[in-house]
């Protein structure tokens, strides 16, 4: 819950530009965090393993101000994570039977965007 509202309380946030801020067109120009951050990525689809998973997404439909670095991929449950810089994330260290959805977010030179919907649920395990 703490995460979910601190993600949200630099969303109302609004940076004060000014001359010397990079993006700023002049003081007292407001430009919302949130658009420079990229957007959540899309279409997450995940595959079980023998303890992994592999979930493949479609990058955001906007990566804000400035190009996706990377992507970090959230377990739930177990707060596992794994970055990469393309779809699709390996996710290593997953229990067995145990049952997951995962979450991907995209960062850029501003920070790290919203999360993206769930994906389905996949249950690693021994084939």
């Amino acid at each position: 819950m703490l995460v979910k509202t601190a993600v949200l309380g630099v969303l109302v946030i609004f940076l004060t530009a000014s001359a010397a801020w990079p993006f700023g067109a002049g003081a007292g120009t407001a430009v919302s965090i949130d658009v420079l951050m990229p957007s959540p990525p899309q279409g997450l689809k995940a595959i079980a393993g023998n303890g992994m998973a592999t979930v493949d997404f479609t990058p955001p439909k906007s990566e804000g101000d400035s190009p996706v670095l990377y992507y970090t991929v959230r377990s739930h449950p177990g707060r596992i994570t794994a970055k990469g810089t393309k779809s699709p994330i390996v996710m290593k260290g997953l229990t067995n039977g145990t049952a997951y959805t995962f979450t991907v977010t995209a960062t850029n030179s501003i920070g790290t965007g919203l999360p993206s919907s769930p994906s389905n649920s996949v249950t690693p395990g021994e084939k």
